[in-house]
């Protein structure tokens, strides 16, 4: 089973995935969790972007995320669920999809680069306003401004298949939405 947890930057992506490796590996399952960017040499580089050590282009960037994703799932993620792992990934394709098109990037170009991805069984869409994000954000990278972030929000929300959880309550609250969903597909 592969499952992403997407949403602007601050929405508490980090904190859910973790706490449901932990609660998938308490109920007996293997589980992976992963992360895009990668730990890839291409991900440690677009992490130097993202930290504006390094300026490029989004179509750059936009490429960059698409050769990062094809290592990881040929690397980590096909794997993983080749031995029967839960793999529970923060951000995927979506991510550059918001992102990249929020920079001006054609949406249709983005898809097009992205055909080769492995459509994961659920997509947690962590629902968190903009201005809550940021407050809660320590550090500061290049796309964490409210404006952008707005913008990437909007594009998060012409997604059909993101199942929403509302991310502005208490981490226990949200993660207990995030077990409801999750739990049917276990039962499989």
């Amino acid at each position: 089973m592969f499952i992403v947890l997407e949403g602007i930057d601050g929405c508490g992506k980090s904190t859910q995935a973790k706490l449901l490796a932990k609660w998938l590996e308490k109920e007996g399952r293997g589980v992976c969790l992963t992360s895009e960017p990668s730990g890839s040499r291409i991900g440690v580089f677009i992490r130097e972007i993202l930290s504006g050590k390094v300026d490029v282009d989004p179509k750059t960037l936009a490429l960059l995320f698409s050769a990062d994703r094809y290592e990881h799932l040929k690397k980590e993620v096909m794997p993983a669920l080749d031995k029967e792992s839960i793999v529970v990934c923060e951000r995927y394709y979506h991510s550059t999809i918001a992102y990249q098109s929020a920079q001006g990037v054609d949406k249709e170009w983005l898809q097009d680069m992205n055909r080769f991805v492995l459509e994961p069984d659920l997509v947690l869409f962590l629902d968190v306003l903009p201005g809550l994000a940021l407050d809660r954000k320590e550090g500061k990278e290049i796309f964490e401004d409210k404006e952008f972030l707005e913008k990437v929000y909007q594009e998060y929300l012409n997604f059909d298949e993101l199942k929403k959880i509302d991310g502005t309550r208490r981490y226990e609250e949200v993660f207990e939405d995030i077990k409801a969903a999750v739990s049917p597909l276990l039962k499989r």
